[in-house]
């Protein structure tokens, strides 16, 4: 494996690209570790009324969107986000995804999955008794980026 380092001083941003022939153990766990030093404790601004709080990213279970309005679920508070939900999906680390039209889910806070084959499957979160909903179009993306996550397969 080799390591460049390229300064580019009128790059519109930072980027780090890692090439590769497959994506390998080795390759995950630096994948994972680039993603922790950028998240570190990030924060993101949301909203209690005319409060501002500054939420730590993974303390989030989800977004959803309800009466046109992104809000953000903590285990015990309801925030709402000046985001869109399409901006969260950028902005959030890669353990967030979308599991429905209207739904983000935080993959390190699912306790369980309830499997509908018919319908939507119930997501249950650790920690409190909420619950989202994966539609069955979302289902493979979230049961993949579990694994990538969570069980590093």
């Amino acid at each position: 494996m080799k390591f460049t380092c390229e300064i580019s001083p009128d790059a519109a941003y930072d980027e780090v690209i890692i090439r590769c022939r497959s994506r390998s153990d080795k390759i995950r766990l630096l994948e994972s570790a680039i993603e922790n030093a950028l998240a570190g404790d990030s924060e993101l601004v949301l909203f209690i009324r005319d409060s501002e709080y500054y939420v730590p990213k993974g303390d989030i279970l989800f977004f959803e969107t309800d009466d046109g309005k992104v809000k953000a679920h903590t285990s015990d508070r309801i925030y709402t986000s000046e985001h869109k939900l399409f901006e969260l999906e950028e902005m959030m680390p890669r353990y967030f995804v979308r599991v429905s039209k209207s739904c983000i889910v935080n993959v390190k806070k699912i306790e369980s999955i309830t499997r509908n084959p018919l319908g939507a499957s119930e997501v249950r979160l650790r920690g409190c008794e909420k619950k989202v909903y994966a539609s069955r179009s979302y289902y493979k993306i979230l049961k993949d980026k579990i694994n990538e996550v969570r069980l590093k397969k």
